[in-house]
This record gives structure tokens, C-alpha cells and sequence, in this order.
């Protein structure tokens, strides 16, 4: 019996020595993956922290490209209005110009028409000619005025209809 003992102690002792084993390689294998997942989460979370840094960098150079881009197309426009002006007030010192030009030949017309009873044939004939080759100058005038005018309104319907809608 004796014997029998002995063998059932080595055999308990034996299975605890195997299950003793297997706790420790459990617990070991499983530290071990628990320091894996640790280092992975580590790495991983820096990795994030990386690319949120840099889409936030990203996001900043963007919005200052835009920033410079809108100041860019603000002095533009800004420019355009003042060129604009400019030409405005041009134009309406041209206009007052040919107006006082226009009035001060009117005047003159009706000066020489009240001369032409008593002027003679000579006179008559070359003021026809003169009248006749203003009238002339103004037609010619007229047209070029006419098709730049034209011409600025088909460049004007060509830019609107091109520029983008959005």
C-alpha cells in the first residue's frame, strides 16, 4: 500500500507540477500580450496624435492660403473700383467738354444763320461745304462711337455669361 501511495502522491504531485506549469505559461503568455496590446495602443496613440497635428497644421496653412487669397482679390477689386471711378469721372469731364463743345458750335450756327440773309453767294456755298463735312466728321464719329459701344456691351454679355456661377 505503501507502494500505492507513493505512486498517488507522485501522480498528484506530478499533475500539480503540470498545472503549476501551465498557470505560470497562462499568465506569462498572457502578460505578455497585455504588454503587446500596451506597446501597440502606445504606438497607435501616437500615430493619431501625429496625423491630428498635421491635419490640424494642414487645416491652418489652408485657411491662411485663403486668407492671403481673399486679401489678394479684396485690393483687386478694391483697385478695379478705383480704376473704375477714375475712368467714371473721366468720362463725365469729357462729357461736360464735348457738351460745352456742342453748345458753343450750336451758338455759332445759329450766329451764322442769322448772317445768311446777308452774306453772299461764296459765302453760302462754302458754308454748305463747311456744314456738310461736319455733318460728315459726326456721322463717322457716330458710327465709331456706335460699334465700340457694340463691341463693349458683346465683351460684357461674353465676360458674364463665362464667369462662374458658384
Amino acid at each position: 500500500m505503501q507502494a500505492f501511495l507513493a505512486k498517488f502522491y507522485e501522480t498528484v504531485i506530478i499533475a500539480m507540477a503540470v498545472f503549476l506549469l501551465l498557470a505560470i505559461t497562462t499568465a506569462g503568455v498572457q502578460s505578455w500580450r497585455v504588454n503587446h496590446f500596451k506597446s501597440e495602443y502606445i504606438l497607435l496613440d501616437a500615430k493619431y496624435k501625429t496625423e491630428v497635428a498635421e491635419a490640424k497644421a494642414l487645416a491652418e496653412k489652408a485657411k491662411a492660403s485663403a486668407a492671403l487669397k481673399e486679401k489678394q482679390w479684396s485690393e483687386q477689386q478694391l483697385k478695379a473700383e478705383q480704376n473704375y471711378n477714375a475712368k467714371i469721372k473721366q468720362i463725365k469731364s469729357d462729357s461736360r467738354i464735348a457738351s460745352a463743345s456742342a453748345d458753343s458750335l450750336s451758338k455759332q450756327l445759329k450766329i451764322a444763320s442769322s448772317r445768311l440773309s446777308s452774306a453772299t453767294k461764296e459765302t453760302i456755298i462754302e458754308y454748305i461745304d463747311t456744314n456738310s463735312d461736319i455733318l460728315e466728321n459726326c456721322i463717322t464719329e457716330y458710327r465709331t462711337v456706335a460699334e465700340k459701344a457694340d463691341g463693349h456691351a458683346a465683351d460684357a454679355e461674353r465676360l458674364s455669361e463665362a464667369w462662374p456661377s458658384n
